[in-house]
């Protein structure tokens, strides 16, 4: 009896005990789900992608001064600086995956917090580095560099982009000829920016040579190059779309017709609504159709945007050796509006949001998936991903 009577306290104290270590894992796992740690965790994650987006512009500008310092590829730049440069554009590089990382909301809410915290302050770190970088580079320039030397390397890298890209304007002029201004338009913007930019270097380069001077002639020059390339890239766009709109349009009726069958045939088999869809698909179709001698880059996308219509509706409804076969037909112009989209986006001089950036990153994560997979089903879902990133693909 007094062994009994001694134990019965004993136990009770015990569950006392248990009972406050459950309650105490219960709020703290309840805290760590709070709306109070959502909020700031969802902070903390805006607060390291404005920080990528800091980063991000003092990268481009940092490889703007290596340029303008005539120090890119030069033989006696330090060591040094050329390993903090390739530091920054990795730290850059990897920010852009840790942010679009930090969205994921299924995380649990104080772990994303921890997380963001730590992106942030790498971030922010490597921020300060570019900073330090780019007063040791303009100290190494002032040293080893003379504003005269600069200038006549800035009017080079000028002349160079002249004699190797070419005059846009026999290529513009093409696309006038043959098509309508929805195909040319944007390889007119680029090449009206190209002009501008080459002349903001010209102004620049006619003034004192000034590290200042040289900075802004640099940065212009970039700008030339990028829109320059952007008319090479819409003209090589648009001739391949002309060449191939015939043939997959044609292909694609054959294919929507089969699917109209299917959804006629099997309506339990298909996604709901997925004859109304295809016949919506079929006249978007028949429009892109008649117009595609002048508007063959309209066409292709409309031909891809078709394709994705008709495996939505058909869903589980057909097999996967037709699954298979339709991929591989769809992979190629997909692939093609992918790049097209991509192409104008890098293209643009406005100064995008962060939001935008990360789009963009993971277009070129989607793109560069796709073309990797040799699964054609598997390449199509990462090219019709990469398409719909691209901000341009909404606007």
């Amino acid at each position: 009896m007094t062994d009994s009577g001694g134990a019965l306290p004993l136990l009770i104290a015990l569950a006392a005990a248990l009972l406050v270590v459950a309650f105490v894992v219960a709020a703290v796992r309840l805290h760590r789900r709070s709306p109070r740690v959502r909020a700031a965790a969802d902070a903390a994650a805006a607060d390291a992608a404005e920080m990528l987006r800091r980063l991000d512009d003092a990268v481009d500008e940092l490889d703007v001064a290596f340029d303008a310092a005539d120090a890119l590829d030069a033989p006696d730049t330090p060591t040094e600086l050329r390993r903090a440069r390739t530091a920054a554009r990795r730290t850059r590089d990897r920010g852009f995956a840790d942010v679009s990382d930090l969205a994921d909301t299924s995380t649990l809410p104080a772990h994303r917090l921890d997380r963001a915290r730590r992106v942030g302050q790498a971030l922010q770190a490597q921020l300060s580095s570019v900073e330090a970088t780019r007063a040791q580079l303009a100290q190494w320039a002032t040293t080893n560099r003379s504003p005269d030397g600069l200038r006549a390397a800035a009017r080079a890298r000028r002349d160079t982009l002249v004699a190797t890209s070419g005059d846009p304007v026999p290529l513009l002029a093409a696309l006038r000829l043959r098509f309508d201004p929805v195909d040319w338009r944007e390889a007119q913007d680029a090449a009206r920016a190209a002009a501008e930019a080459l002349a903001d270097a010209d102004a620049a380069l006619t003034d004192a040579p000034s590290p200042a001077a040289i900075h802004v002639a640099t940065e212009a020059l970039r700008r030339a190059e990028r829109h320059v390339r952007a008319v090479e890239d819409a003209h090589r766009i648009a001739l391949q779309a002309a060449d191939n709109a015939d043939a997959e349009l044609a292909a694609v009726r054959e294919e929507l017709s089969a699917a109209l069958t299917t959804a006629t045939e099997r309506p339990s088999d298909c996604a709901p609504a997925a004859l109304e869809r295809l016949r919506t698909a079929q006249e978007q179709l028949d429009s892109a159709a008649a117009g595609a001698a002048r508007r063959p880059r309209e066409a292709i996308a409309t031909v891809a945007r078709v394709r994705e219509v008709r495996d939505l509706a058909l869903g589980e409804a057909v097999s996967q050796r037709v699954r298979l076969e339709a991929a591989r037909a769809a992979l190629p112009g997909t692939l093609a509006c992918a790049r097209a989209a991509l192409a104008a986006a890098d293209a643009r001089d406005d100064e995008s949001s962060i939001d935008d950036r990360l789009r963009l990153e993971r277009a070129r994560r989607e793109l560069a998936a796709a073309r990797a997979s040799t699964d054609a089903v598997v390449a199509l879902a990462h090219a019709r991903a990469a398409w719909h990133a691209v901000p341009a693909f909404h606007d």
